[in-house]
């Protein structure tokens, strides 16, 4: 009898969000055509949290009606095949403005990067607008999961009452042992050592088994010193034959985070042969594993990896892929 891994996969359906925003073709429709190969050959369940407010963005223009319907119809497939699509919210969109000459945004404004840097009564219409869209296009649930832009989800007292009213009860923004100090991004999961799904109350970063809602935390891995050696010759050999991110925009500069612990995101965009083993070592040795992916990023190799991946956990474990049923059980 094989034992059970719990590999939730999650995915931020999003173009870059600084200087460029990239094309929607390159940026999400083609990379996740891609992707949509490899779940489907393993029946492998995911979440795809999704820029709304660059969707409404997109609806302004007419240029960009065929991006927009693209985009929907994609969304509208992933939903069909069983997949989640929950919103993330980047607010900096308020502030973007549209290139006539490239077709695209930039975002360079990021005093809105935060959720925390608006009033309580806009991050309000921006829940309500973002559950709105999905509903309109046929996506709906009952209890509604969400990724902060940015992992910007602190503090979540502020948020809080607005996560009851609009029946969100599963958040995916955690990231243990990183902070950034950036003005513009801050955060703090330094004090989030553990490697599970929890239940919270008042603050995402402490656990509450009474509490109302479940934090998903997204999966750090350390990675050996001669793993990284081998990785900086992979990534520049990759880089040379052109297998480069599949987008074409560029990224927002807030992302440079502090590391409290010598690990790194499990992301498919940085998964590479020298890595693999690492990852084939974790799901031997631990029962859960959050994966958090951008399309946008993927490269050939790395989608590649991620497919020997599947299958060498699919040959050799039962494999749980829906994330209600890594949910722990409440505190009767």
């Amino acid at each position: 009898m094989k034992l059970s891994k719990k590999i939730l996969l999650s995915f931020d359906y999003e173009p870059y969000l600084g200087a460029k925003s990239g094309t929607a073709a390159r940026c999400l429709l083609q990379p996740t055509n891609a992707l949509r190969t490899i779940l489907n050959k393993y029946n492998a369940q995911s979440v795809f949290f999704v820029d709304i407010l660059y969707l409404l963005n997109l609806k302004k223009y007419s240029e960009s009606n065929n991006d927009i319907t693209a985009i929907i119809d994609q969304l509208k497939t992933l939903y069909a095949e069983g997949r989640y699509i929950f919103p993330h919210i980047h607010p900096h969109w308020i502030d973007a403005v549209y290139l006539e000459d490239k077709k695209e945004f930039s975002l360079n404004d990021l005093s809105h990067y935060s959720l925390n840097k608006l009033k309580k009564d806009k991050i309000n219409s921006l829940f309500a607008e973002s559950i709105k869209f999905l509903q309109e296009i046929g996506i709906s649930y009952t209890k509604w999961g969400y990724r902060a832009g940015g992992w910007c989800i602190q503090p979540f007292s502020l948020i809080k009452d607005i996560f009851i009213a609009k029946d969100v009860y599963f958040d995916f923004s955690v990231l243990p042992g990183y902070k950034n100090i950036h003005v513009d991004q801050a955060f703090d999961y330094s004090m989030v050592t553990w490697n599970a799904p929890y239940w919270f109350s008042d603050a995402v970063e402490t656990q509450d088994v009474k509490g109302a809602f479940i934090e998903f935390p997204i999966y750090t891995i350390k990675i050996s010193q001669i793993a990284e050696t081998k990785d900086r010759f992979v990534r520049k050999y990759l880089w040379k034959i052109g297998d480069r991110g599949w987008g074409d925009g560029i990224s927002a500069k807030t992302s440079a985070h502090t590391i409290i612990f010598d690990k790194e995101m499990m992301a498919i965009e940085i998964l590479n042969i020298s890595k693999l083993r690492g990852y084939k070592e974790y799901v031997q040795n631990e029962e859960y594993m959050h994966w958090l992916s951008h399309p946008k990023m993927f490269t050939r190799h790395g989608l590649k990896m991620f497919d020997r991946f599947l299958k060498y956990a699919e040959n050799n474990f039962d494999l749980i892929f829906d994330f209600h049923e890594m949910i722990p059980p409440p505190k009767k």
